[in-house]
């Protein structure tokens, strides 16, 4: 007797079965599962890809370093080079200091939030302020380094006006591109509560008190069918089961899911575990409501509302925009090549 050919009884197989799924010349349908129509109505929704905040924050960094630099040096070679014999790199040296204590000063003043970029006044007294003391410290330390003769107050000056006013005329742009971005749901956490009960309304509630929050929320998840699951949990609608988170991220945007439940019930939340861990999505676990408390460094925030990190997200944020662009180097590459 001849030996079984395995590889090839396969092959046959999934030819069969690919000719039984088309009829007619149609293509083979696949079988999703099936979503509640609340559901539906959330996944058929239009979603704008999202922009990660991290990276935004990141790139107005950059951005203010490099305006700030270059608008000293405009100054310094339109005033101060034609009248002396050369290139200075003391004048270089200064610019590019001042740029980056700006950077670090804005930072201590914490303007370098998405939140902060909204607002008009907040942002302007505080940057104002930040670079009138990046000046005050510069001119401190010309002092006792003996460089007042060497820099020239003309330009100094002309440095802090015309930088303040390029940072004030940056942020004006950038206040509009934000909020227009926050129009479009750029900006939001598309999130999802497990748990349709009394905790998830506290937590629903909680979310929504928020001023000024980044959370969206699409709807409640809970596997209960008795009284302790609410068809409407703090007027956000039941969307399913646990089973059907899956397959509602395959068919919208989902950045978090967040779970309602008390820690207490560990061997619940771990059987649920067990099914999203595939998802590369957030997930965290509601501390507001717990009385067990841990140190504060093992709590990450959403606006006030303590949280503990079970998953992260695998490729996010500057990973994301590293993966992109070694993903087109190397395909440019690969395409000169051959």
């Amino acid at each position: 007797m001849e030996p079984i050919d395995v590889r090839t009884m396969m092959n046959a197989a999934a030819a069969g079965s690919a000719a039984m799924g088309a009829v007619d010349g149609a293509p083979r349908l696949e079988r999703r599962k099936r979503l509640t129509p609340a559901a539906l109505a959330v996944a058929n929704e239009k979603v704008q890809k999202a922009y990660s905040t991290v990276v935004i924050s990141g790139v107005v960094r950059i951005v203010d370093f490099v305006l700030l630099t270059a608008v000293g040096l405009a100054l310094y070679l339109a005033y101060v080079l034609p009248g002396t014999s050369g290139f200075s790199w003391q004048y270089a040296a200064a610019i590019i200091g001042v740029a980056a204590c700006a950077v670090v000063s804005f930072q201590a003043a914490e303007i370098y939030d998405v939140q902060i970029f909204r607002g008009q006044l907040r942002q302007m007294t505080r940057m104002a302020s930040s670079w009138a003391f990046v000046f005050l410290l510069f001119i401190g330390a010309s002092f006792f380094a003996k460089l007042g003769d060497t820099i020239s107050r003309v330009w100094l000056s002309a440095f802090f006006f015309v930088g303040l006013a390029s940072l004030f005329a940056e942020r004006v742009v950038l206040r509009a591109l934000v909020r227009r971005w926050a129009r479009e749901g750029r900006l939001d956490r598309r999130t999802i509560i497990v748990g349709s009960d009394h905790n998830g309304e506290n937590l629903i509630r909680a979310l929504k008190a928020q001023d000024d929050s980044d959370i969206q929320i699409l709807g409640v998840f809970d596997d209960r069918n008795d009284s302790r699951a609410l068809d409407t949990c703090a007027g956000q609608p039941k969307l399913g089961k646990i089973d059907d988170i899956v397959e509602f991220a395959r068919r919208t945007r989902i950045d978090l899911v967040l779970f309602a439940l008390p820690i207490s019930a560990e061997t619940r939340i771990l059987d649920m575990l067990k099914k999203l861990w595939v998802l590369p999505v957030d997930i965290r676990l509601s501390a507001h409501t717990n009385k067990l408390r841990f140190r504060p460094r093992s709590y990450s925030y959403l606006g006030k509302i303590p949280t503990l990190d079970v998953f992260e997200q695998p490729i996010t944020d500057w990973d994301m925009v590293l993966k992109s662009t070694f993903d087109r180097v190397v395909g440019a590459i690969i395409l000169i090549l051959l």
